[in-house]
């Protein structure tokens, strides 16, 4: 399966091997935009081999701050997780938080009504048999935002005993798992940003206003101190904030901020 493929690509350890690539760790909820369009779009524009590493932020974070992982940028769906990394980094976009079913889910005519408003998205997500998946949220922050979404849900809708079944119910996939789950029907439906779904091909339901994080949500990126290829770090910085990659990931659902918001830590 491509996106299978793409995962499996996604999670080989950075280990940079020459001064024609750019080493990327990055949020998994980006993996399908990250490993296919932006991936060829940077080498075919500079020369430059992508190579990334997708895992939940927080994750990557521990990762890189134990001196396990020396890439050259870092891209976090949590922009508080570079304190300490870097000296300055760029909040660039944001995201709002989706239920996401695929078509071959037993189920899909139930989200189908969800998605329409017929259903409400608690009561159909609580349906007997259907299976749910979210990330953990010790590790990545999309699984730390699926406990607050489900408790706005549960305030939204007045049914927090709803709320708190479907919080005992779901099950915890790591983020580079949880997309392919959904995907192949293996689960019913599952909890993402809205930048993940088109690339792989997933149905969503919009959740209320007030309950999907809107503005909350958002990516940064930066050039991690040492970066053993500093110039194809600054080249892959400006594709992702002024180039074509912006366009690539703006075509994907991230809204970008006008302006940046550059941060320094110094």
């Amino acid at each position: 399966m491509k996106f299978a493929a793409l995962l499996l690509a996604a999670a080989v350890t950075l280990i940079p091997s020459s001064a024609s690539t750019v080493s990327v760790a990055y949020a998994a909820s980006l993996v399908a935009v990250m490993e296919g369009p932006v991936a060829r779009a940077f080498d075919s524009h500079t020369g430059v081999r992508f190579q990334g590493e997708a895992k939940g932020s927080r994750a990557l974070a521990n990762l890189i701050r134990a001196g396990l992982r020396h890439p050259d940028l870092f891209i976090s769906a949590d922009p508080a997780l570079f304190k300490g990394l870097v000296r300055s980094y760029t909040v660039f976009g944001s995201a709002t938080m989706v239920v996401a079913y695929s078509p071959k889910s037993a189920h899909a005519q139930l989200f189908a009504a969800a998605a329409r408003g017929t259903v409400s998205v608690l009561d159909a997500l609580n349906a007997a048999g259907v299976r749910v998946g979210r990330t953990d949220p010790a590790v990545d922050p999309k699984g730390a935002r699926t406990v607050r979404v489900i408790g706005l849900l549960g305030q939204h809708f007045r049914r927090a005993d709803l709320a708190r079944k479907l919080l005992g119910a779901a099950h915890e996939f790591p983020e580079e798992d949880l997309a392919v789950r959904v995907q192949t029907g293996e689960l019913d439906a599952g909890f993402f940003y809205s930048t993940e779904t088109a690339p792989m091909g997933l149905r969503t339901i919009e959740l209320p206003a007030g309950t999907n994080l809107a503005k909350d949500i958002a990516f940064g990126i930066a050039i991690l101190p040492h970066a053993p290829h500093p110039q194809n770090a600054q080249s892959f910085l400006n594709f992702i904030l002024y180039g074509q990659g912006k366009r690539i990931l703006e075509s994907a659902g991230l809204q970008y901020f006008k302006p940046l918001r550059v941060v320094s830590e110094i």
